[in-house]
C-alpha cells in the first residue's frame, strides 16, 4: 500500500488493521519485553510505529523514543496519543534508518515486514539491524503461515496463496512465515532468536465467529525476540 493508502486508514486505523499489541490474547508481548534487558537509558526504535500502541504501552521504560511510520496522518494519530517527546519520523524505513543510525536497544517492527517481493523485505530487515546496536534487541511479528494454513482448513476457504508464503489478503500479497523462516532470516542479519512463540488474536480478525472449540486454538503470528550478535 502506498502512503495515500495508509491515510486514507487513519481515523479507521484500529478497525481496519491487526494491532497485535492491542489484540493479542496472552499478553505475550508484554513477557517478551520484560525479558529484554535494557541498560540505565535505554533507546526504543519502534519501525512502522501504526498510531503508537506500543510506545502508548511501554515507552515509559525508554529514555528515548522514535517512532516511524511512512503515512503522515498516521504519524499525527500517534503523536497526538503519545506526545511530542518521541522522535516522530515520517517516512519510509530505510531511509529512517539512515537518519537514525544504530542507536536502539530494542528495535520493535510489527507485522510490517510483509511485502509481496524478497527486494522489499530485504530492504527492511536490513533496516532492522542497521538500528539496532550491537547485544541489542530486535522484537519482531510476522504473519504465520501455519495459523493461515489452519484458518483456511477450518473455514474450508478457497486459499489464495502463492510459491514462497505469499498470501492474499484485501487484494493484496502479503507475505507469511513458517517458524524456521523467520529464525534463518533473523540469524542470515546478524541476529540469534532468544525467544520465539505464538501471539494469538481473535477469530473476529478473520472474520470468523469464536465458538468453544476454537477458543483453545486461536489464529496467531509469529513473535521472535533477538539479539544482535
Amino acid at each position: 500500500m502506498k502512503s495515500a493508502d495508509w491515510d486514507r486508514l487513519a481515523r479507521d486505523f484500529e478497525a481496519e488493521t491487526c494491532d497485535i499489541t492491542r489484540e493479542e490474547s496472552a499478553d505475550t508481548v508484554a513477557r517478551f519485553v520484560a525479558a529484554v534487558p535494557l541498560p540505565a537509558k535505554p533507546v526504543l526504535v519502534d519501525l512502522g510505529c501504526g498510531i503508537g500502541s506500543f510506545i502508548a504501552r511501554f515507552g515509559m521504560r525508554f529514555h528515548a523514543i522514535y517512532g516511524v511510520e511512512f503515512a503522515p496522518r498516521i504519524i499525527a494519530r500517534a503523536r497526538a496519543r503519545c506526545g511530542d517527546e518521541v522522535n516522530w519520523l515520517a517516512s519510509d524505513i530505510p531511509w529512517a534508518a539512515k537518519t537514525i543510525g544504530r542507536v536502539a536497544h530494542l528495535t520493535v517492527c510489527m507485522n510490517v515486514i510483509t511485502q509481496a517481493t524478497a527486494a522489499a523485505r530485504g530492504r527492511l530487515w536490513r533496516s532492522l539491524a542497521d538500528v539496532t546496536k550491537m547485544r541489542g534487541h530486535a522484537l519482531v511479528v510476522v504473519p504465520s503461515l501455519e495459523s493461515e494454513e489452519m484458518v483456511v482448513a477450518l473455514s474450508r476457504q478457497e486459499p489464495e496463496w502463492r510459491k514462497g508464503g505469499l498470501v492474499r489478503r484485501d487484494g493484496v500479497w502479503q507475505k507469511h512465515f513458517r517458524r524456521e523462516e523467520l529464525a534463518d532470516v533473523l540469524a542470515s542479519h546478524g541476529f540469534r532468536v532468544t525467544r520465539i512463540a505464538k501471539a494469538h488474536y481473535p477469530w473476529s480478525i478473520e472474520g470468523l465467529r469464536e465458538t468453544k472449540g476454537r477458543r483453545a486454538n486461536r489464529p496467531w503470528d509469529w513473535i521472535a525476540l533477538a539479539r544482535k550478535t
